[in-house]
């Protein structure tokens, strides 16, 4: 496998932005399926190549992965700051196309992501189900409204209110990022496979079998696989493993 890291400026950002990516060295890579894989907060992707064996599973499978930079972001067009949705949606797949040859076919491309990033991935797939074919949320931060009022944000509430608004900090999503709103003017839709694992000793727990109730009233098929785990790399690691061999 080859592992790119790559500076481009984005025009949904108004800035330079970091992307990596793990290619295989050989097969036709135009035709690979393409694994989007998202981050979390406080990270910046790099985490998904130090900490799991992200590009051993890619080389098993024979995929790319695409790994982003969005910062603490939660993928959203932010209220006051950059289009990471818009980015990750519309301009990211047209930069993979024209650097690197790579599919833009729906039925080969897939969005997995952990916390924030699983969130994200879950905003993908219901927002753009036509552009995916099967979405992975790992430890998904489903309630970001939550989040960013409390100590478990990393950064001032301030900021809560930068990415998704004033009305944020009384506990209001803009529709677009609501993922509950979003699953309901989804229902009856095709949509991706979508698949939620959580660990029942992670804080998040709750919210995520919240979501899946919610997603069973409305009739949305998916499946949710629990284990006995915390907010952590080792599960994540095999979630993914987990994942792949689902996908492919």
């Amino acid at each position: 496998m080859a592992l790119v890291e790559m500076i481009h400026r984005s025009d949904c950002l108004g800035a330079q932005t970091r992307l990596r990516l793990v290619l295989p060295e050989t097969g036709d890579v135009a035709n690979a399926p393409v694994v989007l894989l998202l981050h979390g907060a406080s990270d910046d992707g790099s985490g998904w190549l130090r900490y799991t064996n992200a590009e051993l599973y890619a080389y098993e499978k024979g995929a790319v992965l695409v790994i982003p930079q969005a910062v603490n972001s939660f993928y959203a067009d932010m209220a006051y700051g950059a289009n990471y949705f818009s980015y990750l949606t519309k301009e990211l797949p047209q930069v993979c196309a024209r650097f690197f040859g790579l599919c833009q076919k729906a039925e080969k491309t897939y969005v997995a992501g952990l916390s924030m990033g699983g969130y994200g991935a879950l905003k993908c797939a219901l927002r753009c189900p036509g552009r995916f074919r099967a979405c992975a949320a790992f430890s998904a931060a489903i309630r970001p409204e939550t989040l960013v009022t409390t100590d478990q944000w990393p950064l001032d509430g301030k900021a809560g209110q930068g990415i998704f608004g004033p009305d944020v900090a009384r506990g209001i999503l803009p529709p677009g990022d609501d993922l509950f709103c979003l699953a309901g003017q989804a229902a009856g839709r095709p949509l991706p496979q979508l698949t939620l694992f959580c660990g029942t000793q992670d804080a998040l727990y709750p919210v995520n079998l919240e979501f899946e109730k919610k997603l069973s009233e409305l009739a949305i098929p998916h499946t949710l696989t629990t284990a006995e785990a915390d907010h952590a790399w080792r599960y994540w690691d095999k979630c993914l493993d987990r994942v792949m061999n689902l996908w492919f």
